[in-house]
Order: structure tokens, then sequence, then C-alpha cells
């Protein structure tokens, strides 16, 4: 039987679902509040508290623009900027979930950031949905010899396949997926959850939904019908706070009846879940992956691409100091996959290249 074991929870389709709580950057800067919604997972009796640790730099070039957050206009790396977490808060907040008997993992988005979680002693990592595609990352990550769970937003079936594959090559045979939309909100008859049953034949893994609905408990509860081993849902300590991820998020009275839900429908028998799931047919859709209608204005520059972020002159290497693995947001043209990240160092550019825009082909071949 194909298991995942995050320290001393085995996670399989025998076991109960394993409950991630989104912590995500609702802590707006404020380690005090990083501590007060690890205390709300804990109350809420979920089985790990996850984080997004991040670096605007080695997130999005400089200019990726401005977006429209709660009716402003915010500069997209200003934002990230001031919700980074600080390198020193990951072995306060990994001994507080230690004091507090809940898992501690997080979402690195860099390499660094990945050494620094795992010098902590973090028993698991999670790749987000932008980064499924960030196959420099995975394959640093996968070198670790610990779990991954992936999020297969934003993505097609090829690029899942060729994600898992890193990761196995790498010797790592510890990975699970999660069946994501990645909008936000996200409408729940887009959810098509039924691709979580092909996800778990078609390549052999453990596998989940990560919940981007509004709904406290539907997506979460028919995935845990259709053999979904993990859950992940955003939470928060109140949905009416300023940030890109409060409004969609659960507060947590919300969290902790989700929990109870998912708990009530795994002792549900065969019959009873086939029932229920039976309600909600366009919810669980079909055994296809397809990029949503509701990801489509996302997936052009939410993705992972090879970017300048120096000056290059005709003539000169290109190196880790000049280019990057970055998105590109929705205002800039996307660059080279970043699967092709090793073959490009020290290449020749054949031109001058401007800092912050994508690397193309035509940069590098004459």
């Amino acid at each position: 039987m194909v298991s995942l074991k995050v320290g001393k929870r085995l996670i399989n389709q025998n076991s109960p679902t394993f409950i991630i709580a989104e912590a995500g950057s609702n802590h707006d800067g404020d380690l005090n509040q990083a501590f007060q919604l690890v205390d709300i997972a804990v109350k809420a009796k979920v089985d790990a508290v996850k984080f997004q640790i991040f670096k605007a730099d080695k997130l999005y070039p400089k200019n990726c623009g401005n977006i429209k957050l709660d009716n402003k206009i915010i500069d997209i790396y200003g934002f990230l900027k001031k919700h980074e977490v600080d390198y020193s808060w990951i072995p306060k907040l990994k001994k507080y979930c230690d004091q507090k008997n809940i898992i501690f993992f997080a979402t690195p988005f860099d390499e660094k950031s990945a050494n620094i979680l795992d010098d902590s002693g973090v028993l698991a990592y999670k790749i987000g949905s932008p980064e499924l595609n960030h196959i420099p990352l995975i394959n640093h990550i996968a070198k670790k010899s610990k779990p991954m769970i992936l999020s297969d937003g934003l993505s097609t079936l090829s690029e899942i396949e060729l994600a898992i594959e890193s990761v196995k090559k790498q010797n790592n045979n510890q990975v699970a997926i999660l069946h994501c939309l990645s909008s936000y909100p996200a409408p729940a008859n887009e959810y098509n959850l039924n691709f979580i049953q092909t996800l778990i034949k078609v390549f052999g893994v453990v596998a989940g939904v990560s919940d981007h609905t509004t709904n406290p408990f539907l997506v979460p509860t028919l995935a845990v019908c259709n053999v979904a081993r993990i859950v992940e849902k955003h939470f928060t300590l109140n949905k009416k706070l300023p940030g890109a991820d409060h409004f969609f998020a659960l507060e947590p009275d919300e969290l902790t009846l989700m929990v109870k839900k998912i708990r009530e429908v795994e002792k549900y028998s065969l019959r009873q879940k086939e029932q229920y799931m039976s309600k909600y047919k366009d919810i669980m859709g079909g055994y296809q992956k397809t990029i949503a209608p509701s990801e489509m204005e996302l997936y052009p520059g939410d993705k992972r691409s090879i970017f300048v972020i120096g000056d290059i002159k005709s003539g000169q290497k290109l190196n880790k100091k000049n280019i990057r693995v970055l998105r590109a947001e929705r205002f800039l043209k996307p660059g080279i996959h970043p699967s092709f990240y090793d073959l490009i160092i020290n290449k020749t550019a054949k031109r001058n290249i401007k800092k912050f825009q994508g690397l193309q082909w035509s940069d590098v071949l004459n």
C-alpha cells in the first residue's frame, strides 16, 4: 500500500485524513500573530500547521506590476516584501509547534529558504501550485529525502508527471499530490474532484485536496469521501484583516467545523459516501485534468520561468547571478521553462538583454 510518513504520522488509504491548516502569510509580518495562528490550529485539532517562506526577490521581478487588493492599488513586489518571514522565525515557530504537539512545516519558494527549514528539523515540504514547474527547486528539495506534498493547480497532467518524476529521480519516493484550483476564492463547481482518483491510479501516490473555496467543509468532505487522504485549507484570525489571503480563509470556528465534518464523513459507509457525492455531481466533475476557467487569467503568469535579473551584454555568460527562476505575473512575458535552467547556465548571450524580463531562446541562440 502506498504511504506517506510525516514524522510519526503514516498517511495512506486506511489512515485518518491528514488535515493541514494553511497559515500561509496570514501572520501579516507579526511573529506573535503567527503564534496565535498556531494556537488556533491546535484548538481546531488539525494535524499540521503550514506557513509560506519566501523572499520577494526570489519570487517576482521587481517590475511585476500592480494589482487591486481591498479596493486599493498595491505594488505586488512591495506587498510581498512586507509579508516575508524573517528566517529567525523558523526555529521559533518549529519549537512552539513542538511544544503544542502539532506538526510544523512550510512551503519554501527558493533553495535558501528550503535549506533553513531543513536546518530547523522540518518534517516535510510543500510545493505550491505555481512552483510545480520549478524543477530546479523541486530537485533541490527532493535531495533532502523528506516527504514532499505538491499542489497541482494551474497544471496539466504532463506537468504533474514531470514534477513527480523529478522527485523520484532524486531517490525520494515520499511524494503526495493535492488536487487544487488556483483561483481565490475558487468556484466549487470547477473543482473536478474525481481527478483525485486519477492521480492515485496513474501515479501511485497518496492524494488529497487543497481547497480555496469559501465554504468551510463542502469540498474537503466530498474529497475525503472520494479517497482523499490529505486536506489543506487556508485559515485566518479574521477575514476582515487586510491582505491577500484573509478574505477567503476560514476563521477559527469555521476551521474547527471543517475538522469536525471531515471526521464525521470518515465514518460513513461506502453507500453513505456515494449518496453524499451523488448530490454534488457538478463539484465531483470528471477524471481528466484541465486548466479551469477561473484559473485562465493566472495560468500564463503565475507559473515559473527563467528571468534576467541583471543587465546582460552580448557575449556575456549567463550565470546564477544574472538569471533566476521567477513568476511573471500577468504583466510580463514569461521566459524559458525552468526545466532548462541547468542547460542555460554558462550559455553566451547573443544580444544585449535588459534586466527584469523573461529570458527567450532568441537571447541565447542565433
